[in-house]
């Protein structure tokens, strides 16, 4: 079983690109992670057709204030403010996952969109995002999320990649 992660990078990622846990490109997570033995071409092609149907090109928010996350409220994040286009997305892409035969994708109830601080950059309160891109990443090893590969990255609205 594998494990995946869909997120709104805050620049394009390229299909192939790898990282670990701490070179995190900065995103907002738009699905937490899910597992599934489905194979990695049939989530791309339901999220590929999703980002090509969707009427936001790009999605244009607000930072917030920051805050601390995680279970020790030790993971300083920036919060993102949603106009609805973002719970828009996440719930058409957790309902397409679902239809395509995704059955262990568990929404947080509590979701909060946001972008977590990393050494390598963050955003700040007042921030402008522009939020164009979707993407698929296949977490390595499946029972952690330590490492990260782009398997696939969709321009939203169908427009071209930039």
């Amino acid at each position: 079983m594998a494990r995946f992660v869909v997120v709104l990078p805050l620049s394009p990622l390229t299909v192939g690109d790898e990282f670990t846990v701490a070179q995190w490109p900065l995103h907002v997570t738009l699905v937490e992670p899910f597992e599934t033995e489905l194979d990695a071409d049939v989530l791309c092609e339901t999220l590929g057709a999703l980002a090509s149907e969707t009427d936001e090109r790009p999605i244009s928010v607000a930072v917030g204030e920051d805050a601390m996350f995680g279970p020790r409220r030790d993971i300083l994040v920036s919060l993102v403010r949603d106009g609805g286009e973002i719970a828009a997305l996440r719930s058409g892409a957790i309902s397409r996952l679902h239809d395509a035969g995704v059955e262990r994708v568990r929404p947080r109830l509590d979701f909060r969109p946001h972008v977590t601080a990393k050494r390598h950059g963050r955003v700040h309160p007042g921030d402008r995002l522009e939020l164009g891109t979707l993407a698929l990443v296949r977490l390595r090893p499946p029972e952690t999320s330590h490492h990260g590969r782009i398997l696939g990255s969709w321009p939203l609205g169908g427009l071209p990649a930039v």
